[in-house]
């Protein structure tokens, strides 16, 4: 029992100190061996865990991506409608590419040369399934036109928000982000939902206090 548990935490930590690494120097500039000295372990030990330097930044994407669920769950705990959730969760995972160094390695990881093929593919469905999830659940009370191509929105929305958090990542910021997607959002809701439901919807970025910690 002792000896996995302390597998696990080796596996957390070598992890980390991945994600702290590969936000300094780059995934290319970082060697497993830097990664040892960080943790304090041999390299064997990191063998146990992690075959290569693809998989241990697999695993660190893969945290990401647990991440984008617990952000979804935060989001739809705090906003009172289905397309308000979404809305809201378009402004935080281009706004935690900022704040969080997690969701900020693994968006860069996502779409570096080595990573792309494997990982990138995996990210844009998952987010699209999300983003369909909240778009049918919206159909579903009347917040959203009943003749809309759920699937083909959930596409196109999953690229406006990639494309939010590769324009932070590229800009480390600095864009306006946030207003590009307000003038997004406020097409969108002009184009996909009922006149008389547009009036209760913010297209404007939502109090991230109130959603993540």
């Amino acid at each position: 029992m002792n000896d996995l548990a302390d597998g696990r935490r080796t596996r957390e930590r070598l992890i980390a100190a991945s994600i702290e690494l590969f936000d300094r120097d780059g995934f290319t500039r970082t060697s497993l061996d830097a990664v040892c000295r960080r943790v304090r372990v041999t390299k064997g030990a990191l063998y146990r865990h992690f075959p290569s330097k693809l998989a241990l930044a697999a695993a660190v994407v893969e945290e990401y991506f647990q991440m984008s669920h617990d952000v979804r769950a935060a989001v739809e705990a705090v906003s009172p409608s289905p397309l308000q959730a979404l809305i809201d969760m378009t402004y935080l995972m281009c706004r935690l590419v900022c704040t969080d160094r997690t969701v900020r390695v693994s968006v860069r990881l996502l779409f570096t040369s080595e990573l792309f093929e494997l990982l990138a593919g995996t990210y844009c469905v998952s987010v699209a399934m999300m983003i369909r999830d909240l778009l049918r659940d919206a159909v579903e009370v009347g917040q959203v036109q009943p003749d809309v191509d759920v699937r083909e929105e959930a596409e196109s929305l999953m690229m406006m928000i990639i494309g939010g958090q590769l324009r932070t990542v590229v800009s480390a910021g600095k864009s306006d982000v946030d207003g590009q997607l307000t003038v997004l959002w406020q097409r969108q809701v002009d184009r996909l939902v009922p006149a008389e439901q547009r009036d209760r919807l913010r297209t404007q970025p939502p109090p991230f206090d109130r959603v993540v910690d």
